[in-house]
């Protein structure tokens, strides 16, 4: 009595056969008998798994000895007409004696002796109330003729005695549990390979079609999760449908846009003939549905979790936000419990971790997913849908750093919820603007956010007005938000609109005010040239928080913070500046202690303070040492704040020099890091790469890679950001002065620089802080194109203009200005009265600012030694600057710091013109060759420079002409390849070779060659 054929497309091994050897195994290794007896056996799994097929692979492949009896268990009408069925065919007395109730009669007759040893199929039992009602209205204490199937349960029906093999397939690991006590065995889903192999069973033309690929079907078979009906069903459907290839239906199945086209697809009939009649035309979709309605009947509470569950991401649905559903109208913690074990149970529901809480969720089998949206009527998902935006909108924490792990995990539930919306209510609003603060503000797609911001706002306006408080924070973080994506016009508009309509309707001094002022600040910030507006701005939020919250409550802390930055870019108040930021660290470190964020950011803060101003380059060291020593033990190696901190001790070690190495070693493991974890084209990834490109370009000889990390960066910034967006203009600027340091591409550097200003200045203004850097950076390109001195002095002269008038005389940036167009008054010649003022100006004011030691005034202070030696005459002088700086640098840099070494070679050259002292210049440039030479590389243009003028020496002293040659061979034969033939440091070469060879004697030809090509390309 199998009801269906033998299944000839029946892929793989049956899962009953294994547990029946193994079980036979077993018994006979323990000296038992083979045979048992009775013997109940469940095979478990999702509905469409194949449990029936494997259950008749089973039947005709291994027990067609044995009688077999099947019965459709899937509800009580089915299990009594199969019990007729069985009893007319093994003529059973009795059976057709309506007075009698046939189930007993069947299961006595099973127990007793006359039916033998037989296997029972009870399929698709599924439902626990039909075998278990929870409350039997039958009161019989005894079997007899009065027990009702219906009223009794088909578990008393089912029978027992000592013969006799059960097998039943359910989707309930209860009713299995409960028929067959141990002996479950939970269906696992298809291998791989296998779903490959019953998938081309069924659609055996798929190999033909062109765009048919392996990987297209591998990915469709696990979107599918290799559930054999779906398989069949998707594959039946391609075999009929040949126009439809297997990578459009992936496309279908992947898209959220195509969903309803998938519904639909998914829903089309597919006749089975190996499955019940009554089922003939099943789809997978309806497969479900039967599970969803015995779930309804069995407990309201299951149901309403998996309704919860459709309308959120199908993946890592942690535990604590079910619990969440009902915990007001659920007081039992063991009832949801149940519950959600009964959504495991009928296999809907896997186990799966989370990272936070309990650590405990749940996943949904993506195809169970579709299913229950599809089987919850429009109305029901409206509703539901509603009802979830609530709760998640509750449930969501603050997205401070320490709840991410949190958001991790919520976030995409969040974002499927809010797609699948029809209508928005203030829930989702509010909903949208916690999910849109974390994409903004911990992984920085502004984007993303501003799209779930401008969605809140609009719905705000509607419920409430234009000035409601919700209202006017959606606008407010729209308007930050505006600023990080580097739409300041737009940021700036919309936080002056937010700011008046706060301080008219909220009043000046309310927090929400001053937070509004405080934004706003910040965006007039970078937009530059408004600093005394930010000033300002600053000032009245700080005394506001210090007189209505107090000196030490963290909102003051903050506005201590932000307008000790402002001074810090306005410049001249530098002291000011430090005792902010130490107050601030001070506060901190007593209020929160030393290891809270916010007291580590303070010291970062600071660290950054005491670097600008030089001098107290071990305290900063300490500082940041600190700071990244705690955040590695304290958030991890890679947390984003620990990366921070490397970054930052990786300057500070750059610029005390010598630690090129360790500097490399970091910023290569924040790269590498940030590679991997936020990808390769994130804001932080491509700063990380800026960075590190830096590093390669300060240790020279790796100007290629410099290239080349600095041209991908801009290539995504443009792609990304746009042309004109603060970041790529700044890539811009930076590939420029790579070009420049390359040599030969000064076309391109002047064509990139250009673009640079010409976007600042229209959207930045003439005298924003950025503008006046391009002008300052297209001036060093025309200076070193020649011919346009004219125009250097002219830019130069603008931007020291501007940065008097708007920084002051004294601020870092004023004297930056007055340096270099000292410099372009020195090369324009005749005003080198003028360059000395300039440049004993900037001395005098970084000696009294800065102090003596610093090393910007160490940096004028050499160059005044170079103007003095350019007047002549005054080589005492030159001579006494130098060898101050030079004393300074090696005790406070060390020996081999860059700056050191550059000491060591501008002293050399006057102690050479100083005369007689050429023994002390040889010692002096042979120790920046060996250190170059071992820090930096044998063909780091400051090594080849070193090696040139120490040939220049050698060939003075006399007697060394061939160390003289060998030197400038090599520095010629690095120039030609790295820089080109024509390059002026290339043409440079081999004039001092020329010479060389001349001197030697005997090489008249290639002296003659070396000379034409040096002329050729000069008069060219």
């Amino acid at each position: 009595m199998v009801p269906f054929p033998r299944n000839e497309d029946f892929i793989g091994k049956s899962h009953i056969a294994s547990w029946f050897k193994a079980y036979r195994k077993q018994r006979i290794a323990a000296g038992k008998s083979e045979h048992t007896g009775h013997l109940r056996l469940a095979l478990c799994g999702l509905g469409g798994i194949g449990k029936t097929q494997d259950v008749l692979n089973f039947i005709y492949e291994y027990e067609n000895k044995r009688p077999v009896f099947w019965i459709h268990a899937g509800s009580v009408t089915q299990f009594e007409a199969d019990c007729q069925k069985l009893g007319s065919l093994a003529k059973i007395p009795g059976h057709d004696d309506t007075e009698k109730n046939l189930g007993l009669i069947v299961k006595q007759w099973l127990e007793g002796p006359q039916s033998g040893d037989w296997i029972l199929v009870l399929d698709n039992a599924d439902n626990m109330l039909d075998f278990y009602p929870i409350a039997p209205k039958s009161t019989a204490s005894k079997e007899s003729d009065t027990v009702s199937i219906a009223h009794d349960g088909i578990a008393k029906f089912i029978p027992r005695g000592s013969k006799g093999t059960i097998i039943v397939t359910t989707r309930d690991r209860e009713v299995a549990r409960n028929l067959a006590n141990q002996n479950v065995i939970i269906k696992p889903e298809l291998h791989p390979e296998q779903a490959i192999e019953l998938f081309y069973r069924h659609c055996p033309n798929a190999e033909d079609t062109a765009d048919d690929t392996s990987t297209a079907l591998q990915r469709l078979l696990k979107e599918l999760q290799y559930l054999p009906l779906a398989i069949v069903q998707v594959a039946a459907y391609l075999d009929l449908n040949r126009s439809i290839s297997t990578s459009k239906y992936l496309e279908m199945f992947e898209s959220k846009k195509e969903s309803q086209k998938l519904k639909r697809l998914l829903s089309k009939p597919h006749h089975n003939i190996w499955r019940d009649n009554s089922e003939n035309a099943e789809t997978i979709l309806t497969t479900f549905s039967i599970s969803f309605r015995q779930l309804q009947e069995q407990s309201k509470l299951a149901d309403s979790f998996l309704r919860f569950m459709a309308c959120i991401d199908r993946k890592a649905i942690p535990r604590d936000l079910l619990f969440q559903i009902h915990m007001d109208d659920v007081e039992d913690e063991l009832l949801i419990s149940e519950a959600l074990d009964k959504l495991v149970n009928f296999s809907i529901l896997q186990h799966a971790k989370v990272d936070f809480g309990c650590g405990k969720g749940y996943e949904i089998h993506s195809l169970v997913h579709l299913a229950m949206q599809t089987y919850l009527e429009s109305g029901e998902m409206d509703t539901t849908l509603n009802k979830a935006s609530t709760v998640l909108a509750n449930t969501l924490p603050d997205s401070k750093y320490e709840n991410w792990a949190e958001w991790r995990v919520y976030l995409p539930h969040a974002m499927e919820l809010l797609a699948n919306l029809k209508e928005d209510s203030e829930a989702s609003a509010d909903l949208c603007m916690k999910a849109g603060y974390h994409l903004s503000e911990a992984l920085g797609q502004y984007s993303e956010s501003l799209i779930l911001y401008a969605r809140a706002r609009k719905l705000y306006a509607v419920l409430f007005g234009e000035e409601n408080t919700k209202t006017l924070e959606a606008m407010h973080s729209i308007g930050y938000t505006f600023r990080h994506a580097g739409r300041l016009k737009e940021s700036q508009e919309l936080q002056e609109k937010v700011l008046e309509a706060r301080g008219r309707t909220l009043g000046e001094e309310h927090p929400d005010t001053l937070r509004s002022m405080h934004h706003l600040a910040m965006t007039y910030r970078l937009l530059g040239g408004r600093l005394k507006e930010v000033q300002e701005l600053e000032e009245k939020v700080l005394e506001v928080r210090r007189r209505t919250l107090g000196e030490e409550h963290p909102d003051t802390l903050s506005s201590m913070h932000n307008l000790a930055i402002t001074y810090e870019r306005r410049g001249g108040r530098l002291k000011e500046v430090q005792e902010l930021k130490e107050k601030v660290l001070e506060v901190r470190r007593r209020t929160l202690g030393e290891e809270h964020p916010d007291t580590l950011t303070s010291m970062n803060n600071l660290a950054i303070t005491y670097e600008t101003q030089g001098g107290r380059l071990r305290e900063v060291l300490e500082l940041k040492e600190k700071v990244l020593e705690v955040r590695r033990r304290t958030l991890g190696e890679e947390h984003p704040d620990t990366l921070t901190s490397m970054n930052n001790l990786a300057i500070t070690y750059e610029t005390q020099g010598g630690r090129l190495k360790e500097v490399q070693e970091l910023q290569e493991k924040v790269l590498e890091v940030r590679r991997r974890t936020l990808g390769e084209e994130h804001p932080d990834t491509l700063t990380s790469m800026h960075n590190l490109a830096i590093t390669y370009e300060k240790q020279g000889g790796r100007l290629k890679e410099v290239q080349e990390l600095k041209e991908k960066v801009l290539e995504v910034r443009r792609r990304t950001l746009g042309e004109e967006h603060p970041d790529t203009l700044g890539s811009m600027q930076n590939l420029a002065f790579t070009y420049r340091e390359l040599g030969g591409r000064l076309k391109e550097v002047q064509e990139l620089e250009e673009k640079v200003l010409e976007v600042r200045m229209r959207t930045l203004g003439e005298e924003h802080p950025d503008t006046l850097t391009s002008m300052h950076n297209l001036a060093i390109t025309y200076r070193l194109l020649g011919g346009r001195l004219k125009e250097v002095q002219e830019l130069e002269e603008k931007v020291l203009e501007v940065r008097r008038r708007t920084l002051g005389e004294e601020h870092p940036d004023t004297l930056r200005s007055m340096h270099h167009l000292a410099m372009t008054y020195r090369l324009l010649g005749g005003r080198l009265k003028e360059v000395q003022e300039l440049e004993e100006k900037v001395l005098e004011v970084r000696r009294r600012t800065l102090g003596e030691e610093h090393p910007d005034t160490l940096g004028i202070m050499n160059n005044l030694a170079i103007t003095y030696k350019t007047q002549g005459g005054r080589l005492k002088e030159v001579q006494e600057l130098e060898e101050k700086v030079l004393e300074v640098r090696r005790r406070t840099l060390g020996e081999e710091h860059p700056d050191t070494l550059s000491s060591m070679h501008n002293l050399a050259f006057t102690c050479r013109e100083l005369g007689g002292r050429l023994k002390e210049v040889q010692e002096l440039q042979e120790k920046v060759l060996e250190v170059w030479r071992r820090t930096l590389g044998e063909e780091h243009p400051d090594t080849l420079s070193s090696m040139h003028n120490l040939a220049f020496t050698y060939r003075e002293l006399g007697g060394r002409l061939k160390e003289v040659q060998e030197l400038q061979e090599k520095v010629l034969e690095v120039w030609r390849r790295t820089l080109g033939e024509e390059h002026p440091d290339t043409l440079s070469s081999m004039h001092n070779l020329a010479i060389t060879y001349r001197q030697l004697g005997g090489r008249l030809k290639e002296v003659q060659e070396l000379e034409e090509k040096v002329r050729s390309a000069r008069c060219g």
